[in-house]
């Protein structure tokens, strides 16, 4: 989000969007509140929520930006890096479990909630839990604990070309996850997200509580508009709008034919 706010205020330099980084739980409060003109979250708005807006005579509005991996990572000297998603799941409701998971955001956590709802069908975690205050307090957890597993946006992890992301895939270790297919496994890159081929991934929303154009739908107009969704793919997030190709690349032997 911080690169495709940098990019809208130089496209619109009398323009600014003021920016509160926060839990999702936070965030929707905010919102209904009245705090916060949008809210950007991995959720649409709930029945209540809906109820609430109407109660101020308010008419939301969702814009779908992009889908988001979400990223498993663990100890650097773990010698494995495949896990298997029936695997993960049964480690989050195991009580005995030898990990601790941790998890951005707090009680709040959207990430928390993903989990719940739709990794252990509603319930929560029986596993030891560790919510940190940030994606880079996550990592650093999983730095120096062997038992640890972090969950975190995939962003954080996965955009190659990005000098802070370097530096943490230099720190963790990154797992592929298989889903259903048994036997194949995918990173949370973008061109793995929409077919399902990695089975942790979330769609991103814009929630707005303006009652009339503003500063807050022109922002979202932005980010869901070609040059947003450009900056979501480079951050290997799966633009809503945009195709992504996949290309597989095989090794063969080159035949030469040999001279006559």
């Amino acid at each position: 989000m911080d690169a495709v706010l940098e990019q809208f205020h130089r496209t619109y330099p009398k323009a600014h969007v003021e920016v509160v980084y926060t839990s999702e739980a936070e965030a929707i409060a905010g919102l209904l509140a009245d705090s916060f003109r949008v809210a950007i979250v991995a959720r649409s708005f709930s029945p209540e929520d809906s109820v609430a807006l109407a109660e101020q005579k308010i008419r939301p509005r969702k814009t779908k930006l992009f889908y988001e991996g979400i990223a498993v990572i663990g100890f650097p000297a773990r010698k494995d890096s495949l896990l298997r998603l029936d695997t993960l799941i049964a480690w989050l409701r195991d009580s005995s479990s030898r990990y601790t998971f941790v998890i951005e955001g707090g009680g709040g956590s959207g990430i928390l909630r993903y989990i719940r709802d739709s990794l252990l069908a509603g319930e929560m975690p029986k596993a030891r839990l560790y919510k940190a205050d940030s994606a880079p307090a996550v990592i650093a957890y999983v730095q120096q604990n062997p038992r640890a597993i972090g969950l975190i946006g995939a962003a954080w992890v996965c955009d190659r070309g990005d000098s802070t992301t370097r530096k943490f895939l230099t720190t963790v270790r990154l797992f592929a996850l298989s889903g259903a297919e048994a036997g194949s496994y995918y990173y949370p890159y973008a061109g793995y997200l929409r077919r399902g081929f990695y089975p942790l991934s979330r769609e991103v929303y814009a929630l707005s509580r303006e009652p009339r154009t503003g500063l807050g739908s022109g922002f979202i107009s932005y980010a869901a508009g070609p040059e947003g969704q450009r900056i979501f793919l480079k951050s290997e997030l799966l633009p809503a709008a945009a195709p992504v190709r996949i290309v597989e690349l095989k090794e063969e032997p080159l035949k030469v034919p040999s001279p006559k």
